[in-house]
């Protein structure tokens, strides 16, 4: 199994490719957009960008952060293990501030009923101004080889002084050619006005 079209932390990328991804979440209060981009600079490296801006909850805010993944556990079975390092700015309103975040990232490859997939999680810690948090994200994946593929993802953010917000995400993944996918799905969430959005999200590696 490959987790080529998953942006899952747990896995480097390898020498001299990458991954793309843009996405969009609309909601009846606004549109979240983002992009993410990684890429092997070497067999213990990959760096990447990870990109945010959000509009609807009452304020804006964004991120812009430059990261560094390296390996801790990388087998071609079994759990893979890396951490991530990363570093940007980050926006509240018209205030752009230091921004930094730590990832510990674990996912496997999975086999049921016949069906390959891959589960990953990713564990991080941010460091704001605008509030220090814990982060969580889970995303289980199915491949196949013909026709849409599902695919779960949950996102959870802990303040230190504040309330847990949570996102379920499923959706379906369209193969639209041996290097690109399109994501398309719903978002359900805790928190804000509009709790119920979609999501669009373009995966390509190259």
């Amino acid at each position: 199994m490959t987790t080529s079209w998953a942006q899952a932390g747990a896995w480097l990328e390898q020498t001299g490719s990458g991954f793309l991804s843009a996405s969009s979440r609309a909601r009846e209060t606004g549109t979240e957009l983002g992009a993410y981009a990684s890429y092997g600079l070497s067999r213990n490296l990959t760096f990447g960008l990870d990109i945010n801006q959000s509009d609807d909850s009452g304020f804006q805010s964004a991120h812009a952060l430059a990261f560094a993944r390296l390996p801790l556990r990388q087998r071609k079975a079994g759990w893979q293990l890396a951490v991530e390092l990363g570093a940007g700015l980050g926006q509240r309103d018209a205030d752009w501030t230091p921004m930094q975040r730590l990832t510990l990232s674990a996912g496997r490859a999975l086999s049921w009923r016949g069906r390959d997939g891959w589960l990953a999680v990713d564990l991080g810690r941010e460091w704001h101004d605008a509030g220090d948090a814990w982060k969580l994200d889970g995303t289980l994946g199915l491949h196949r080889s013909q026709g849409p593929a599902p695919i779960v993802q949950v996102e959870l953010y802990q303040p230190d002084y504040g309330d847990l917000a949570w996102k379920i995400l499923p959706g379906l993944r369209w193969r639209l050619s041996p290097d690109r996918e399109l994501l398309t799905g719903l978002e359900w969430r805790s928190f804000g006005e509009a709790r119920l959005g979609l999501k669009v999200e373009l995966w390509h590696r190259f």
